[in-house]
């Protein structure tokens, strides 16, 4: 064998692994079932929240952040006592082409909960600029809490088991 051919075989047998590894990656994400009523549970009881935070009506969370009943198939979410800017919303979309524009509207809420906070409780801002946006699977999670490391901490532990 020549050394041209035996480079190019090496080359393809690269280009193959890394194909399959990437496919292998994006199955794993979107074979992910949460059951975002138990994840929202075990994230409010990890301790990474200075409030209280209390259950909010699901058709209120979608008008707050402008979901569609064609984007959510379903959604959970805490809120605090508005004396911080703490917040937990965990959602499943109805088809992974929906995450984008959720993603936006998500975005878009933070920087009104930070401009509403600002010049509210200013202390609350560091929360907001730190807060926790995930994508897993069809599942998108949102926390604004004191410690998103233990909120990243608990997910990451859900998502193994």
């Amino acid at each position: 064998m020549n050394r041209k051919v035996l480079i190019s075989i090496i080359v393809i047998v690269a280009i193959v692994a890394i194909v399959g590894v990437i496919v292998l990656v994006n199955n794993r994400n979107s074979n992910i079932q949460i059951d975002i009523e138990e994840l929202s549970t075990q994230i409010i009881e990890s301790g990474a929240f200075s409030d209280e935070l209390a259950k909010v009506d699901s058709q209120m969370v979608m008008n707050d952040y402008s979901f569609t009943s064609d984007e959510i198939k379903a959604i959970v979410s805490y809120q605090g006592s508005g004396a911080t800017s703490e917040e937990l919303v965990i959602l499943e979309v109805n088809d992974k082409s929906f995450l984008s524009s959720v993603k936006n509207k998500v975005n878009t809420r933070l920087d009104e909960r930070k401009e509403a906070f600002e010049s509210y409780l200013p202390a609350e801002v560091f929360k907001i600029d730190n807060s926790l946006l995930e994508v897993k699977g069809n599942y998108l999670i949102m926390c604004i809490s004191n410690d998103s490391n233990k909120v990243n901490e608990v997910i990451n532990n859900y998502i193994k088991e």
